[in-house]
C-alpha cells in the first residue's frame, strides 16, 4: 500500500495525496468543484429525466462522488442506485479526516454539516461486496477489485464515474480493454463522464464506439470528456 498524506485544495476541501506518484485523488484547485463540475453538472444533470439511474464508479476513494451523488438524488427526488469500484479503501482514519460536510454545508446554507458527515460515515462503513440501502433514494454497492479484472453485466447502467488516476501514473485503465468492457455494460443512451480529455483516451472511447464530446473542463483544467453510447 502506497502511503497517503492528506492535503488542503484551493476551495477549502481535502484531498488524499500519494506522495511516490506526486499523484492526488482530486484536483488541487478545489476536490469538491471538480467532483461537482465532472459528475453532477456534466453527469447526473444529463438524466434528470429520469426517475431511476444506475450509476457505475471506477474509484471509490474519499467517496465524495457518492455523497455529492446522494444529496443531488435527495434534491430531484431520483432514486440512484450506485455500484463503486475500488482496489485500495481508505482507511477509517483517512474517512474521519476528509471534511466534505462542512465544505458543503458552508457553499449550500439549505444544507447542514451533522447530517451530511453521518451519511458520509455511512458510506464507508457498508460492508464491501454487499448491496446497501442507505435512504429511501440511495442504494451503495461496493466492491473491493481489481478494475481490470471485474466482471460487468451487460446493459446494466446509465452512467459511469471514470475516477481513476491519471494516465501519467496508470495508463493501463486507460485502455480500449477498459473502455470496451465499460460500453458493454451501458444502457443504450448511457453516458460515460471523465476529468480527462486527451488524445489517447478520446481514440480508445472511439474505437470502442463511444459518441466522444469534449466539454469546459473544471477550474485548472481546459477540457473533460462526455462519451455516448447511442
Amino acid at each position: 500500500m502506497l502511503k497517503r498524506e492528506i492535503k488542503i485544495t484551493q476551495d477549502g476541501s481535502k484531498t488524499l495525496y500519494i506522495p511516490d506518484w506526486n499523484e492526488s485523488y482530486h484536483s488541487k484547485h478545489g476536490a469538491l468543484r471538480e467532483a461537482e463540475h465532472v459528475f453532477i453538472t456534466n453527469g447526473l444533470e444529463k438524466l434528470i429525466d429520469s426517475n431511476v439511474i444506475n450509476v457505475l464508479e471506477y474509484g471509490f476513494g474519499t467517496g465524495l462522488n457518492a455523497l455529492l451523488s446522494f444529496i443531488w438524488s435527495r434534491d430531484h427526488s431520483k432514486r440512484i442506485n450506485y455500484t463503486s469500484l475500488e482496489k485500495f479503501p481508505v482507511s477509517t482514519t483517512e474517512v474521519e479526516a476528509m471534511d466534505f460536510h462542512q465544505v458543503i454545508a458552508q457553499k449550500y446554507t439549505n444544507l447542514q454539516a451533522d447530517p451530511i458527515y453521518d451519511f458520509f460515515l455511512k458510506m464507508h462503513q457498508a460492508k464491501w461486496g454487499e448491496k446497501v440501502n442507505l435512504t429511501e433514494f440511495f442504494k451503495l454497492y461496493k466492491q473491493e477489485v481489481d478494475f481490470r479484472e471485474v466482471r460487468l453485466k451487460e446493459d446494466a447502467y446509465d452512467i459511469v464515474f471514470f475516477d481513476v488516476f491519471g494516465m501519467r501514473v496508470q495508463p493501463e485503465l486507460w485502455s480500449e480493454e477498459i473502455f470496451e468492457k465499460i460500453y458493454l455494460s451501458l444502457k443504450k443512451d448511457g453516458l460515460l463522464t471523465t476529468y480527462a480529455c486527451n488524445g489517447h483516451t478520446k481514440r480508445a472511447l472511439q474505437a470502442c464506439g463511444f459518441i466522444v464530446e469534449k466539454l469546459a473542463g473544471p477550474p485548472g483544467k481546459r477540457e473533460m470528456i462526455n462519451a455516448w453510447k447511442k
